[in-house]
């Protein structure tokens, strides 16, 4: 049946795109300074409508998970109306977002069980407003930290599409038959969106990456649960590049006394493609998109699969975690200083 709907996928994906050429429909017009940092081109935000088929399909039609739909749901229509300039106030949005999430998970029942620190796991399990208010804290920074990655094609799309491929192959024996199934279809949907948004076609925006990044937060805050054995900082390590760079821009604006939710063109994967495209002197913006994305990705690969070999040991994955924020840090001033010297 999946077969049925790829077909119908990849149809509604091209139609979507023609009629947004066609008619104008979904036009990112890149009215902020950062959505022109590397190209001044047309992007069409409709990655987030294509992904929302797919959950409606998955969580509608077949596995009739109605609440958490309805939670995926909200936060797609929340980004939709920031992508089409209806909510451009970025603390009304965040406020949107708490209510949503605390609402949504209190109903879930979506907890963050353990820590595999005694006395924090005690509180979490024995106070439920503790555990509500850490797991909001959680999703909320996953969530806005997927949307400041997403300023260059291919950036979110591949390290989600990674992070999946990571748990069908290495933890395949961890999975039912019927969840291997709807990861390998996710897969394969994220890929198809990989592709149209490397070209060109589409932009995920912020209904795609608020969409996309709730979900595997969501998901992967389920799995954790239900395979304690593996470690749960295995699960951070797998979120840490996002999360970081949120939490990262808002302490760094912060000392520079500028308002942390103000965009700016100062993130890591901006940094790299202004030195790459300076370095290497490609006319091709979408090459240069392509570079460093995969750049990221490929380093982000690589600890997942130390991480991998190493998945229930705590002290070393939180070890990997402390070297992957000094590795961000230190590559963070030298293209910093790098940028400044340029400009």
């Amino acid at each position: 049946m999946f077969n049925y709907f790829i077909i119908f996928f990849l149809i509604l994906s091209f139609l979507l795109i023609y009629i947004s050429k066609k008619y104008n429909l979904f036009l990112d017009f890149k009215l902020e300074k950062h959505k022109r940092f590397s190209t001044n081109l047309k992007s069409y935000s409709i990655g987030g409508i294509l992904l929302i088929t797919f959950f409606i399909y998955s969580f509608v039609l077949y596995q009739k998970e109605y609440l958490l739909f309805l939670f995926l749901f909200s936060t797609f229509l929340l980004g939709l109306f920031s992508d089409l300039k209806k909510l451009n106030n970025a603390n009304l949005r965040f406020f949107l977002q708490i209510i949503l999430i605390i609402f949504f998970i209190s109903f879930l029942d979506l907890k963050i069980n353990y820590t595999r620190v005694d006395l924090f796991d005690f509180i979490l399990k024995e106070n439920i407003l503790t555990n509500v208010i850490f797991t909001t804290f959680c999703l909320l920074i996953l969530v806005n930290g997927g949307n400041f990655v997403d300023g260059l094609n291919g950036l979110i799309l591949k390290y989600n599409i990674i992070i999946y491929t990571i748990l069908f192959f290495g933890l395949s024996n961890h999975f039912f038959y019927l969840e291997k199934q709807f990861l390998q279809n996710l897969i394969v949907v994220l890929s198809i969106l990989l592709i149209l948004n490397l070209s060109g076609f589409l932009y995920m925006g912020d209904s795609g990456a608020y969409l996309l990044s709730l979900f595997t937060g969501i998901y992967l805050i389920n799995f954790s649960n239900n395979n304690f054995i593996i470690s749960p900082y295995f699960i951070v390590l797998l979120l840490w590049y996002p999360c970081f760079e949120l939490l990262f821009s808002i302490i760094r604006r912060s000392l520079k006394a500028r308002k942390t939710y103000k965009s700016d063109n100062f993130h890591l994967h901006q940094l790299i493609y202004s030195f790459l495209k300076i370095k290497l002197n490609f006319k091709n913006n979408l090459m240069i998109h392509f570079l460093t994305s995969s750049i990221i990705n490929l380093y982000s690969l690589v600890i997942f699969l130390v991480a991998l070999n190493n998945k229930f040991d705590s002290k070393f994955i939180i070890y990997l975690i402390i070297f992957n924020l000094v590795i961000y840090t230190s590559f963070y001033k030298i293209f910093y200083k790098f940028y400044k010297l340029k400009n």
